[in-house]
């Protein structure tokens, strides 16, 4: 192939100098039996458009030659001659790609082809009402994982990751917003019906086809049973977030809808003219290209209009650049106010981004792009790169973290530069790595790795004491300034077996079951408790710049918010503490927070206790 087609480090300029488009009608536009169809594509030699009868686009029944415009946009504009799918034929000198189209928004079963359709429009919706992102509680779901809770032999459904029980649950947990693994569609075929995170993605535009009704063929079932599910959290009063992987896709060359489409534009390249590879997995996306960055912002607005989608979660985000990702916020930020962007301030290799997004950044005051906060979660738990690490709640005190992790303060790896502490997204647990239990049940069996079952290995002794620094992670968490996240199943102690990277494992070690709630009903509890207090009182654990956090004795930590102080011990004893100035104490544990008319003047091991100010 002619090299003249392929867009490179140094024609990519050139391409956004000559061909950046700024139109909103690229794609299909639909008018009654007759539709228009936008293409852009500038560096192709030619474009057709393909008329399908049927969504395997197995039945041609038109070919219609596209007119080349202005700014690299191949256009018709007719009738579609009674076919529901098409494709393009772009043609690159001798070689031709048949493609669906990246810009439309409805696909057949594994976007072979576009569907001639349209999502019909509906009122934005988004149950949480703040700005401010400290007054979340996020909880990270798989919808495979979740299905199965009430499908013990699902796949993973969109209508079933939001049945009423799975509901009922979160409502009860208190959490404010649920965020959901890659929902758009990825690689795998719907036909393969292996277990997957969803990291590896094909089209952005259309759901994931394999959470849909098996057996569909019609891609507007995919958006409205994904709309469904979304309809489902909104109406029980749950905002609902997306995780999206914007910085690679699955395959490059002929496995990629954008390379067939501009030949290596989507992509940054390396001096040799190959796939840079900032993600770690085979390519990274190039939005500092101008179409590419018209295209991830096209895309998400997409989601929030036609499917309500409240936020969005940033695989990678360090592979965005940090203008890219305040662009982002402030397109976002127009549509909802209270829209929450935030991602993994880090790349998954050498990357070939300029400015990277790896840390927060503010977009105004108490507002922008908010950055997992790794720095507090390593300090809480041990770090989970480098080698198997323990952390505070294991007696690797970490107290200058700590302090800084409790105020939403920035830490070594600067991860809050912009002093909002609102910015700062705290957890201990997310779907990558050990869970929480696994981790601390291999510390206390004084492993670097186990797997089995880690409930029988650690015993009745182990299985307490593993409680009692879970609860007391969570608690550092879910009472810091910052924005509190925790996994789906922490609050039961879930566990995967010691499988620290489970994205294409069994359901085995993945799927949830809602019995440990029954079964470990005073984990469950304290997390309920912690949630419920943190909520009740926003004027106190938010995005205060005000607070105190000193280190009394290692492991030992005071920390002043608002109306309160909590005393943390991640030490093995007692240890003695000031009550003066406090006649009250708040018991949280049982999951109802209430006023006690005392003050104990010791904390207990790997515990923490709550002090009230005198009114």
């Amino acid at each position: 192939m002619d090299k003249k087609y392929y867009s490179n480090e140094n024609s990519a300029p050139s391409i956004d100098s000559a061909f950046y488009y700024d139109g909103n009608d690229l794609g299909l536009t639909l008018n009654g039996t007759s539709a228009s169809f936008k293409c852009w594509a500038p560096t192709a030699s030619n474009v057709r458009l393909l008329l399908f009868k049927d969504s395997a686009a197995k039945k041609l029944c038109a070919a219609k030659q596209m007119e080349r415009k202005e700014k690299g946009v191949w256009f018709f504009s007719g009738s579609y001659e009674g076919c529901s799918y098409y494709q393009y034929e772009i043609s690159f000198g001798a070689e031709i790609f048949k493609v669906a189209d990246i810009w439309h928004t409805v696909a057949s079963p594994d976007s072979v082809a576009s569907q001639i359709a349209v999502i019909e429009k509906s009122e934005y919706k988004n149950p949480f009402k703040e700005t401010d992102y400290s007054k979340a509680v996020i909880y990270e779901m798989h919808i495979r994982d979740w299905s199965r809770t009430v499908n013990p032999s699902s796949t993973g459904k969109f209508l079933e990751a939001a049945d009423p029980k799975i509901i009922s649950h979160l409502k009860e947990l208190g959490v404010t917003h649920v965020q959901i693994l890659p929902m758009f569609d990825y690689a795998q075929k719907n036909s393969d019906l292996s277990y997957n995170w969803g990291y590896n993605p094909f089209h952005y535009n259309v759901p994931e086809g394999r959470y849909v009704s098996q057996g569909y063929t019609d891609g507007i079932q995919a958006v409205k049973e994904m709309q469904q599910m979304v309809k489902s959290f909104h109406d029980a009063g749950i905002a609902v977030i997306m995780d999206v992987v914007y910085n690679h896709t699955d395959g490059t060359q002929n496995n990629s809808l954008y390379d067939m489409t501009v030949p290596k534009y989507f992509y940054r390249l390396n001096s040799e003219g190959g796939y840079s590879n900032g993600s770690g997995c085979g390519n990274e996306i190039a939005t500092n290209h101008k179409m590419v960055k018209k295209y991830v912002i096209d895309s998400l607005k997409h989601w929030m209009k036609d499917f309500h989608i409240n936020g969005f979660r940033f695989d990678l985000m360090g592979v965005q650049e940090q203008e890219t990702m305040s662009e982002i916020f402030y397109e976002l930020k127009k549509i909802d106010p209270c829209v929450m962007v935030y991602g993994e301030p880090w790349t998954g290799g050498e990357c070939a981004v300029k400015n990277g997004c790896s840390a927060s950044v503010a977009c105004g005051k108490n507002c922008g792009v908010g950055a997992f906060n790794d720095d507090f979660r390593d300090a809480i738990k041990g770090s989970e790169f480098g080698g198997f690490a323990k952390g505070h709640v294991q007696g690797i005190f970490c107290d200058s973290e700590i302090e800084k992790g409790l105020l939403g303060a920035t830490g070594k790896n600067n991860r809050n530069p912009s002093g909002i502490p609102s910015l700062s997204i705290h957890y201990v647990e997310c779907h990558d790595n050990y869970t929480l239990f696994d981790k601390l049940a291999i510390s206390y069996l004084e492993k670097i790795s186990y797997s089995g079952n880690l409930f029988e290995a650690i015993g009745n002794v182990g299985l307490e004491k593993v409680k009692r620094q879970d609860i007391l992670a969570a608690a550092y968490i879910i009472l810091a300034q910052g924005t509190p996240f925790i996994n789906g199943g922490q609050e039961f102690l879930r566990t995967k077996q010691g499988n620290e990277n489970s994205y294409n494992s069994s359901d085995e070690i993945n799927q949830i079951s809602l019995e440990f709630k029954t079964r470990y009903s005073d984990v469950f509890n304290a997390y309920k408790g912690l949630i419920a207090f943190r909520r009740k009182n926003p004027d106190s654990f938010g995005s205060k710049t005000d607070c105190l956090a000193k280190t009394i004795s290692p492991g030992l930590t005071k920390y002043t918010a608002g109306n309160f102080c909590i005393y943390f011990n991640a030490t093995d004893s007692s240890a003695k503490i000031d009550s003066a100035g406090f006649a009250n104490s708040i018991e949280v544990l049982s999951g109802k927070p209430e006023q006690k008319n005392f003050v104990p003047d010791t904390v207990d091991a790997k515990s923490f206790v709550i002090f009230k100010k005198l009114d």
